[in-house]
């Protein structure tokens, strides 16, 4: 009696644990849920999120996103799917966002865009001259589509963006980052 319902308590933990838990047993690397993540493991889900194998588009962003040694092993994994080589950084993002859902709390959806910018510059490392202008380039091209395309309530009517979108670059030194947002 005690042998099964030990079972069936493993069965049920192993049950409950989300698919990145499940794929991270056996593993190196200790996560924050105490489980092990190891390469192979993040290989395999990076594959199926691509594939959205099991997954929705809404699924991916969540599993990318996390702040943990095995997501980002799988950020990484999965971003190697994605060929930016020649691409301007505009065309590699929605190239990028057709693939998944990039929804999530903003932290969340940050860390996402950080795993794409790094893969961006890996690709084009003569398009801007670092990763954290890659990067910086990437929020803003972010914000200037929400102030384009979304809508926010002010003196009483609607508005839209009017403003200079290069102003937040000015201090960086990078004169390329302000020529890609003028266009």
């Amino acid at each position: 009696f005690f042998q099964s319902w030990r079972c069936v308590r493993h069965c049920t933990a192993y049950s409950e644990m989300d698919s990145t838990e499940q794929l991270a047993l056996g593993s190196t690397d200790t996560l924050s849920n105490g489980h092990k993540a190891d390469l192979e493991a993040a290989k395999r889900l990076a594959k199926r999120l691509y594939n959205l194998d099991g997954f929705k588009k809404a699924d991916v962003a969540r599993h990318l996103g996390k702040n943990n040694e095995f997501s980002k092993m799988v950020a990484g994994e999965y971003l190697k799917f994605f060929v930016f080589t020649g691409m301007s950084l505009d065309q590699a993002l929605r190239s990028f966002l057709k693939e998944l859902a990039l929804m999530g709390e903003t932290q969340e959806r940050e860390r996402v865009l950080a795993h794409f910018s790094q893969r961006y510059y890996q690709c084009n490392p003569n398009a801007v001259s670092s990763e954290d202008g890659v990067h910086t380039l990437t929020c803003a091209l972010m914000l200037l589509n929400t102030d384009l395309h979304g809508r926010w309530w002010g003196r009483g009517k609607w508005q839209r963006f009017d403003g200079d979108c290069t102003r937040p670059l000015q201090g960086d030194g990078d004169s390329s980052s302000r020529w890609l947002l003028q266009g």
